[in-house]
């Protein structure tokens, strides 16, 4: 059997955050930090990130994984940041990347897509 942390399935998370501060979501630092915590306590690895502050506002963030990515988009002039993040095998749930960074982001509302990538074969080969 191949490791199942390697199958070609994963799970995708996008979210659509809304009612959070434009100061904070104008804070590269700060999402930063919190995206980067919530992905290691997941128990991802983080193998680098890119960054980039927009003016006048807004930021975007991409977290590179060994196991995939994390991506956020801020516009702070409407209150909005869109979440991304992708895992691949089942060892990991991006679902628990995304609640531990938005329960940081003080009283958010969001709107979240799960999506299953990959094929059920992949889940049957893994229980064998």
């Amino acid at each position: 059997m191949d490791d199942p942390t390697y199958l070609a399935y994963g799970r995708h998370v996008l979210a659509d955050i809304s009612g959070v501060s434009d100061a904070v979501l104008d804070d590269l630092d700060r999402l930063e930090n919190g995206l980067v915590a919530a992905s290691r306590a997941e128990g991802v690895s983080v193998l680098g990130v890119l960054r980039k502050k927009f003016q006048p506002r807004g930021v975007t963030l991409l977290l590179l994984l060994a196991e995939s990515h994390v991506s956020l988009h801020t516009y702070p002039e409407q209150g909005r940041a869109f979440f991304d993040a992708f895992t691949c095998g089942i060892d990991y749930d991006p679902r628990n990347i995304f609640y531990r960074f938005v329960k940081d982001l003080n009283s958010a509302t969001y709107a979240v897509k799960n999506v299953e990538r990959g094929t059920a074969d992949s889940l049957l080969l893994a229980s064998a």
